[in-house]
């Protein structure tokens, strides 16, 4: 076994990634797993209200040029990323991220929440004008029928 694994590396040389950044993070965004060096492709969700990827990374050649292309979220369209590096050996790496957006508008769009406190205040007032309806009938009942004296009261029935 062990001789042909080493019969393929011979043969069939496995491209060992140049690793141009050591480390990175989104500061917009929730990056779709770790950030791995050998890794160059990720998704991203931004945070809502964020249209462009801000991030922050670090290189492992100091003197390395680097350009990112298509940083620019548009709605209903394949937003994708490219973090290009060019090292200062000549070697290139580039980072793809596939942009997407969070969606927080859909939530408040199913539930209104306007709705049920203005049916209580339906539903309060009601209740106000009942009851202020009932002392107006109680004040107009006492003033009325007992507020006469007995003589003029047998005189209305």
């Amino acid at each position: 076994m062990k001789k042909f694994f080493f019969f393929c590396l011979l043969f069939f040389p496995v491209q060992v990634l140049a690793g141009s950044i050591t480390n990175l993070e989104v500061l917009n965004g929730t990056l779709s797993r770790e950030f791995d060096s050998n890794n160059n492709v990720y998704s991203v969700v931004l945070n809502d209200g964020e249209s462009t990827l801000k991030l922050d990374y670090v290189l492992e050649d100091q003197e390395a040029l680097v350009t990112i292309e298509g940083n620019d979220y548009q709605v209903g369209e394949d937003n994708v990323a490219v973090l290009n590096v060019t090292n200062s050996d000549g070697t290139k790496e580039s980072y793809t991220f596939y942009l997407e957006k969070e969606e927080t508008q859909a939530v408040f769009e199913e539930v209104n929440l306007m709705d049920e406190p203005a049916e209580k205040k339906i539903a309060f007032l009601e209740v106000y004008v009942g009851i202020g309806c009932f002392i107006v009938i109680l004040i107009l009942f006492k003033v009325i029928i007992l507020g006469f004296s007995k003589k003029k009261r047998w005189k209305l029935l």
